[in-house]
């Protein structure tokens, strides 16, 4: 074999290696995006089934979503529709009039199709007197699902929160970002140019709304344009509010 050739298996290996080691990171990632419309799925496949029976579709509750979410990590700890303090499933919310539970199940189709082949859970799903829910889920080892049935209406209209207000103070090939805290806000998008004019990308998604600041690095001495959207999350939705004025500064 020539120094050619072992170099090229080397480098073929190495290569080979690389993709196993960062193959489950990816697969990782795209487990966690998809968690994240989980419920909405479920909301949306429940209210296939209503329609194939003839019954009225139901909406997500802000506040039966809010304690499905509670649910779903309560069932890990005790599996029955007794919460793990002895208190029935019922004492988490007046609303409340139905519960399905369920584990194991990979994907909002598979818990579905458990749910819709047992009697008692199709009941639920399919009742005509139910007009709201919450569907929670949880993934830690295996997946815990939660559906929680009421015959109110859905409440908690999600609001836009205001735009933040923000300074900028520039520093050595970096600019910080601060902004006041907006009230009842779920997190920040902070959106970057190089154009005022031009096409403003976002630069980072942050997920506390008690957050108010940003240090933007690794800049180029040249002028950065900035603004700013907050962000509030009600029912699994996230609503934004309108952009911050634009305003600009250069790094030092």
């Amino acid at each position: 074999m020539t120094f050619k050739d072992k170099f090229s298996k080397i480098v073929f290996v190495l290569i080979t290696l690389f993709c196993v080691a960062i193959a489950p990171i990816v697969l990782a990632e795209e487990v966690v995006a998809a968690s994240n419309s989980y419920e909405n799925q479920v909301l949306n496949l429940v209210n296939q089934e209503r329609l194939k029976a003839g019954v009225a579709p139901l909406e997500m509750d802000n506040e039966l979503f809010d304690a499905a979410k509670i649910r779903s990590k309560e069932i890990k700890t005790y599996f029955s529709h007794t919460r793990p303090d002895g208190s029935s499933c019922f004492s988490i919310s007046p609303k409340l009039m139905g519960e399905n539970i369920a584990w194991g199940q990979r994907t909002p189709k598979e818990v579905m199709k458990t749910w819709m082949n047992s009697p008692p859970h199709r009941s639920n799903i399919l009742d005509p007197s139910f007009k709201s829910m919450g569907v929670g889920y949880f993934k830690k080892g295996s997946s815990y699902w939660v559906q929680l049935f009421s015959d109110k209406k859905a409440v908690g209209e999600i609001k836009k929160p205001k735009a933040p207000s923000f300074s900028l103070n520039s520093g050595k090939k970096k600019i910080e970002i601060k902004w006041n805290k907006v009230s009842g806000a779920s997190g920040y998008q902070i959106y970057r140019s190089t154009n005022k004019n031009g096409k403003f990308e976002v630069k980072k998604t942050l997920k506390n709304g008690n957050t108010h600041q940003y240090t933007d690095k690794n800049l180029k001495k040249r002028i950065y344009y900035y603004r700013i959207k907050s962000y509030t999350v009600i029912g699994g939705k996230r609503e934004f509010s309108n952009f911050s004025p634009i305003k600009s500064m250069t790094p030092k």
